[in-house]
């Protein structure tokens, strides 16, 4: 069975949302790159998972660094322009007539421009990058699918235990361990599923092996004894494959129960890395929640919950999940401080500058005149102008109201004095003296 075989068989049995062919393209590309690395690390003699999600995640990290440049000019950007920003938001507070809101989002739009960026030029950065993170985690946690050396490993004991008509076995002896956990993984293995193939289940076969740790591995030959021999070398090869630093990737630190082990080690530095990570985040964007109390305190409780998630996460899930984690937010670190040094050693008007340029040239491949701050004075003129035409017309028609009803109160009350029930009387004698005098002449 090929290497593309294996992850269209295999990317059925993934617990992850699937986004269709750019998905698939996403998960293959990187798929592949976790062979590559795979394969260099055995041809030198040190084939380690551990070693392999290490440099697959440095490598991530440089793929999606132009995305991650773009999304810390574009928060400098958002710091440069919040004055401004809060300037318009103040100038029409409590205004929420349409005409108003249309004037500020106009007004804001114009200043948008003057910094060549826009309300989602932070976000979609992030968006870019979400497959990407989605297809991380799909390999990781499958890793026999994209390295066809780890695949035969697993696939020698399928072979040797029996193949798919093994797997109501597999899943009263993972039962029976308590592996509920592993089995909910792989989707119970099929046993009781309608429309799973032979292919499939033989695939889910070897995400179940491939979870097992050292100590659930030396069960297995009770179930299968005629396999013994077979499972005993796959065993060795997969601790071999596994291992980092003493530390079995396969095994979730949560299964080492709640006495403090070496495997806690993971969780933890994963919770500092990101607390560290989520630090120099907000530091980089002070200037832009200073004086916004909402904003600081969401940062504030970023500062708290990250952290604390990402414990929760490492400890739950298999330690090569909680190594990817840790590896990635230390790379983040390592980005956010070469980001941090690249930036501060620009002025604002050299930022301002080098945007303006990069959005004068796009309009200018369109046929549009280049952008200056005079044409964006112009347009927030123009939206003033616009809301006082608005504003003027809306006086207009509330002084025409003013004065019919003035003349309106003026005729039924001539004559009398207000208020009195002569006044009264002459009103209702007068309006119907009206009516008739209307139906007479039509």
């Amino acid at each position: 069975m090929d290497y593309t075989s294996l992850v269209l068989l295999t990317k059925n049995t993934s617990s992850l949302p699937i986004f269709g062919p750019i998905w698939n393209l996403i998960v293959n590309i990187l798929g592949q790159i976790m062979n590559i690395i795979y394969i260099g690390l055995e041809t030198i003699g040190i084939g380690n998972i551990g070693l392999a999600i290490i440099i697959f995640t440095l490598v991530t990290r440089i793929l999606l660094f132009p995305t991650s440049l773009k999304q810390q000019r574009s928060s400098r950007m958002m710091q440069l322009m919040q004055p401004e920003i809060k300037k318009i938001q103040e100038k029409y507070k409590n205004k929420t007539d349409t005409a108003s809101m249309a004037a500020q989002k106009a007004e804001m739009d114009a200043v948008y421009e003057k910094y060549g960026t826009s309300m989602t030029g932070g976000c979609l950065p992030l968006l870019l990058q979400m497959p990407i993170i989605f297809a991380l985690y799909r390999i990781i946690m499958n890793i026999p699918a994209y390295v066809p050396s780890v695949y035969n490993v697993y696939a020698n004991v399928r072979e040797a235990i029996g193949g798919h008509v093994v797997a109501d076995q597999l899943v009263k002896f993972a039962t029976d361990n308590k592996m509920e956990a592993i089995l909910k993984s792989v989707n119970n293995l099929g046993v009781g599923k309608e429309g799973v193939t032979v292919e499939q289940v033989d695939n889910l076969i070897i995400d179940f092996l491939y979870k097992l740790n050292p100590d659930q591995w030396k069960l297995l030959p009770n179930v299968f004894p005629d396999a013994a021999e077979t499972i005993s070398n796959a065993a060795s090869q997969a601790s071999h494959i596994n291992d980092f630093l003493g530390l079995n990737l396969s095994t979730a630190p949560s299964a080492m129960g709640f006495t403090p082990n070496a495997y806690w080690l993971i969780p933890i530095l994963a919770g500092l890395l990101q607390w560290l990570s989520t630090v120099l985040m907000q530091n980089q964007n002070k200037a832009m929640t200073d004086g916004n109390e909402q904003s600081a305190q969401m940062m504030k409780s970023m500062n708290i919950m990250m952290p604390l998630m990402s414990v929760w996460f490492c400890f739950s899930f298999a330690s090569g999940i909680g190594l990817y984690w840790c590896a990635s937010s230390a790379f983040m670190i390592l980005q956010q401080l070469i980001l941090n040094k690249y930036f501060a050693g620009q002025t604002d008007e050299e930022i301002l500058q080098k945007s303006m340029e990069k959005v004068n040239a796009k309009r200018a491949k369109k046929g549009l005149p280049p952008i200056d701050e005079k044409s964006v004075e112009t347009k927030i003129k123009k939206a003033q102008e616009s809301l006082n035409k608005v504003e003027e017309k809306r006086m207009d028609i509330i002084a025409k109201q003013n004065i019919k009803t003035k003349e309106s109160t003026d005729y039924y009350q001539k004559n009398a004095k207000p208020g009195s029930l002569a006044s009264k009387a002459n009103m209702v004698q007068m309006f119907n003296d009206k009516q008739d005098k209307e139906k007479n002449n039509h």
